[in-house]
């Protein structure tokens, strides 16, 4: 009954939700009774125009109104099923800021930021500030300064991304940050804005650069250099020979480890040899005859764990090397030397014949070549292998992997510049669980535009729409999906300002979410705000918003494209642990730092079938088995408690399996 009642309210709020940019500024329908709500309206009729006094009965007007109600808040009642965004404050430190009040006016900003957040009332804190610094005429403002807590300064990684950790500081307020260029979002400027981004990483040289700027537009940069290497060492064998030592055959195994960033052990057959960081380390194991076995078996390892490992069948390596020393290379051809070597190298890779789906983002790659004179390189996907020259190389690299077909070549070129070459396919598959069709679903309602004719709402919603879908956050309901229903229920767009009509469309589409967005445009600014709606419990999820005194296109762009950031970090991605399962309800050791919300989708599931390689036996990922859906009921310091949804739960829930948000 409870539940019922909640959701029955909720409802009754969310009626004004779509319809409010329509009264947001009529809360009366044109009447003055002197509630604040009329005071409120009044005032922001009066700071809009340009009537001589008209902008000092706005002051006055938001003073009274303060009076009687002093919170900022979206979704203030009025009086009956009439709601406002009532941010009175926020006006009246805009009022203070047009006047010259300067101190007023971010005193007044502040405040209103204290009790909701609003874009607009950031644009006009930032500027308020702004203005405070260039009073300032005797102090010298440094520009900001940046630190990087992590990753140290030319270190060496193998990870395919990185997470860059620092601050930026500054007395002029930080305004703005780029990483490689690349906007980090923050809501507001501040003399220390902390930064965390995770950012991807190539091969070889990555430089991870960050610009700061503050509001005088002092700017500032630092360049974070990590070397990144997924190569295990480079084997390279000289020779194999048998020797007779004190009446004893022996077959002698010479060679070269080779390695960028240092090897730390290798392993011959067993026995350990530790290196101590070594980029190069020659060996010369002899092993008596009698004794040997077939194979034998090399492994190195470099200081950040990639491996390589050289499986040589010493019989069978004898007979080829002996081949190469019989072998005539060169000819003598009157006063010149000439090649006579026509043969391409031997190239042979452990893993290549029918390899299966992968579900991980990444692949091990690990072959050999040989040639009866050297082999001078070795490319995979044309980026070369480092390494020394030699007869036979054993060689592995770690290949990051794209979702669908990804083709790998692999190339061996000896010295006369014979090729070999061999390629093969891996496919990508991410695990269902973490698919895009796995993700909240969210309908994107058509904008609610209070001026007539806007071209700017309509190239809005497009770019709103295409911001979502490149993003892959949600999975973002077509909207011809949208059409077709409105067609079938004989609505028309107009209906979905109605709670009743958007929240069925939004059902009958199958959509978790609707996004409802309204444009307020005045003939210099322009102010975007969109909710997340829940279309089961009707409960507005999130409210996120854009301003800005420029309408032109590239301006609506950069405001659209942050609007879809913020929704999207409002509902991050979270995995955890189930730590204790009851009837209904389970418990995951996911707590509220990680942003993740009340009634927040999940889907729980668990590790199934591991995929190894026929060959080599190495993991490829376990596929996911999904046992069922639920939603986050709270969320506390450590963990979090979420009800099972009978509806679609397929499987019991053990401790120990996994879950992942919606």
């Amino acid at each position: 009954m409870r539940c019922k009642k909640k959701i029955a309210f909720s409802r009754f709020l969310i009626i004004a939700v779509l319809a409010m940019p329509l009264i947001a500024y009529g809360g009366d329908s044109g009447t003055f009774r002197g509630n604040w709500w009329n005071y409120y309206d009044r005032a922001m009729e009066y700071s809009e125009s340009t009537e001589p006094g008209f902008p000092d009965k706005a002051f006055e007007d938001l003073k009274e109104a303060i009076s009687m109600r002093s919170k900022d808040q979206r979704m203030a009642r009025t009086y009956g099923m009439h709601f406002i965004d009532y941010f009175p404050h926020r006006e009246l430190g805009i009022a203070y800021f047009k006047k010259g009040d300067i101190d007023n006016a971010i005193s007044e900003l502040e405040q209103s930021l204290g009790m909701e957040e609003s874009a607009k009332a950031i644009f006009y804190l930032n500027k308020a500030r702004k203005t405070k610094l260039l009073q300032l005429k005797d102090k010298h403002i440094n520009p900001p300064a940046i630190t990087v807590a992590s990753p140290v300064q030319g270190s060496a990684l193998k990870e395919m991304t990185t997470t860059i950790k620092g601050n930026v500081s500054g007395d002029g307020f930080v305004s703005k940050v780029l990483i490689n260029n690349i906007p980090y979002r923050f809501e507001r400027s501040a003399k220390d804005v902390p930064f965390e981004s995770v950012i991807p990483l190539d091969d070889g040289d990555n430089s991870i650069v960050i610009t700061a700027e503050d509001l005088l537009g002092n700017i500032s940069g630092k360049t974070v250099s990590v070397l990144v290497n997924r190569e295990g060492p480079a084997i390279n064998i000289f020779d194999i020979i048998t020797e007779n030592k004190d009446g004893k055959k022996y077959i002698t195994v010479t060679g070269e480890i080779n390695d960028s960033t240092g090897i730390r052990n290798v392993i011959f057959n067993g026995d350990n040899k530790e290196v101590n960081d070594a980029k190069s380390y020659i060996f010369n194991i002899s092993l008596e005859r009698k004794y040997v076995q077939n194979k034998f078996l090399i492994q190195a390892f470099d200081n950040l764990g990639n491996t390589t490992t050289a499986e040589l069948d010493l019989e069978s390596e004898l007979s080829a090397f002996n081949k190469i020393h019989n072998h005539k290379l060169l000819a003598f051809n009157g006063s010149s030397l000439f090649s006579s070597d026509k043969e391409p190298p031997v190239l042979h890779l452990k893993d290549a014949a029918e390899v299966p789906h992968v579900l991980v983002d990444r692949y091990y790659v690990e072959g050999e070549a040989f040639d009866n004179q050297r082999v001078d390189r070795i490319l995979i996907n044309s980026r070369e292998v480092s390494m020394k020259k030699g007869k036979k190389i054993f060689f592995s690299k770690v290949i990051k992997l794209n979702e669908g077909d990804n083709r790998i070549v692999v190339e061996a070129f000896d010295s006369s510049g014979n090729r070999a070459v061999s390629e093969f396919t891996v496919r990508r598959q991410i695990p269902l669980v973490m698919q895009v069709s796995s993700r909240m679903s969210i309908s994107i309602l058509p904008f609610e535009v209070k001026r007539e004719n806007s071209e700017t709402g309509r190239l809005a919603y497009e770019q709103l729409i295409g911001s979502f879908v490149d993003q892959k956050r949600f999975l973002v309901i077509e909207r011809a999906k949208l059409e077709q229903v409105l067609m079938e229920q004989k609505l028309a767009r107009e209906k979905l300002t109605d709670v009743e009509h958007s929240i069925r469309v939004g059902r009958l589409i199958g959509s978790d979410s609707i996004l409802a967005t309204s444009i307020a445009e005045t003939h210099k600014s322009i102010e975007i705000i969109s909710r997340v709606i829940n279309t089961e419990t009707s409960e507005i999820m999130d409210v996120k918003d854009v301003f800005a005194e420029d309408k032109s296109l590239s301006t609506v762009k950069d405001l659209i494209e942050g609007l879809a950031l913020k929704i999207a970090q409002s509902f991050p991605v979270v995995e955890g642990m189930v730590i204790k399962t009851e009837k209904k309800e389970i418990f995951a050791d996911i707590g509220n730092t990680s942003k993740i919300r009340n009634n927040a989708g999940v889907i729980v599931y668990r590790k199934g079938k591991e995929i190894r390689h026929p060959v080599s036996g190495k993991s490829l990922g376990w596929d996911t088995i999904k046992l069922g859906e639920g939603y986050v009921e709270q969320v506390q310091e450590g963990f979090s408690k979420i009800r099972l949804s009978d509806k679609f739960r397929n499987q019991e829930v053990n401790v120990k399996d996994l879950i992942v948000t919606k």
